[in-house]
């Protein structure tokens, strides 16, 4: 099932039905629901979390998310929900999807049009728990290859990046990545990353226990990490990698909150 964009649907008109002389009455119309808002996406690995704030009428029944491949054009009904949110499982990482809600009353009317808001989001991998241990002593598991999604060798030209505590709690970005510093922030809030603003001028950063990182490979890929612990002997990460080129999604975008 799809709909159009913005496509009303036809409102029912006031029905007024006429009889003898002191007997005319008017008889109540029951209109389809008003156009849902504050409707936002939050990215994730193999999926999409739809929100939107609850319309205010009493006789909603549940709503229908709808999505496409493009922010106009006909969208497919891809699910209900009778409150929200809407998780959408039947994505691929790298690949943009715009949605749309619409609600549908205890009669089976549908919002006369879909939610105006242009939702969009591309889901991304995305990594918890990765153990980088110290280059100066064990450098075989001491760097990290977003694109693989494995640790590597720090003198691996695969790496993008690895962990030394030689001289410090040292990152290095290395083989023409670029990385920067976000600062105390939860990696779920990292949410774009920089144009072309902000990176390390030689390509190291201090290991801070919760601070988030963005990366930047040649090929064109950004991606994110946060230290979550760190020791001499290593440091643990999460982390997530946009694999769809020169596209800065990373985590959800700032959202309106239902």
């Amino acid at each position: 099932m799809a709909r159009t964009w913005l496509l009303a649907l036809g409102l029912a008109a006031v029905a007024l039905t006429a009889g003898c002389r002191n007997e005319d009455r008017i008889v109540s119309v029951n209109n389809p629901p008003f156009r849902v808002e504050g409707v936002y996406s939050v990215t994730g690995d193999q999926e999409v979390t739809v929100y939107w704030r609850k319309n205010q009428e009493s006789d909603i029944d549940y709503y229908k998310v709808y999505r496409n491949n493009a922010p106009t054009g006909s969208f497919t009904l891809m699910g209900t929900a009778t409150v929200p949110p809407f998780v959408d499982t039947q994505v691929t990482n790298g690949v943009t999807y715009y949605y749309a809600v619409a609600a549908v009353d205890q009669s089976g009317q549908e919002s006369a049009d879909l939610s105006f808001e242009n939702v969009f989001d591309t889901p991304r991998p995305e990594g918890f728990g990765v153990t980088l241990t110290n280059a100066n002593t064990t450098p075989a598991t001491s760097g990290w290859d977003f694109s693989a999604q494995t640790r590597r060798s720090s003198t691996d030209v695969l790496a993008d990046l690895y962990f030394d505590a030689a001289t410090g709690f040292l990152i290095y970005a290395v083989n023409g990545v670029k990385i920067q510093d976000a600062g105390y922030i939860a990696l779920v809030d990292v949410d774009y990353a920089p144009n072309d603003t902000g990176w390390s001028s030689d390509g190291i950063v201090e290991a801070i226990i919760g601070h988030s990182y963005i990366v930047l490979t040649p090929e064109g890929h950004y991606a994110k990490f946060e230290v979550v612990s760190r020791a001499t002997a290593n440091i643990v990460m999460d982390w997530a990698y946009q694999v769809d080129p020169d596209n800065r999604e990373l985590a959800p975008k700032l959202a309106r909150k239902p």
